[in-house]
């Protein structure tokens, strides 16, 4: 099975791309760079393990959350690592 970004959480990678040698060229190859550094900064972020207490608004499978109170993922009133597998929370 394929994965994907839509519901599958991927990091983006970011590599520079060549500089323009054409100088009308510049302002769009800043404006993708930066365009294309946000989006791998983005993915890091929502990558990333956050301790949270409510329920992120839309996980992808593979998000891993800390769970606090009085966020209750699993329904047994354990707390701490979880991993959303696409269609429930399960412990780490």
């Amino acid at each position: 099975m394929a994965i994907n970004d839509k519901v599958d959480l991927v990091l983006q990678r970011y590599a520079r791309q060549p500089f323009p040698t054409i100088p009308e060229a510049l302002g769009r190859y800043l404006q993708d760079e930066l365009r294309r550094l946000e989006t791998a900064i983005q993915s890091l972020s929502e990558a990333s393990i956050q301790a949270i207490d409510e329920p992120p608004a839309n996980p992808r499978k593979g998000t891993v959350r800390f769970a606090l109170s009085p966020w209750d993922p699993l329904g047994n009133g354990t707390l701490g690592l979880v991993v959303y597998n696409g269609t429930a929370w399960v412990a780490v």
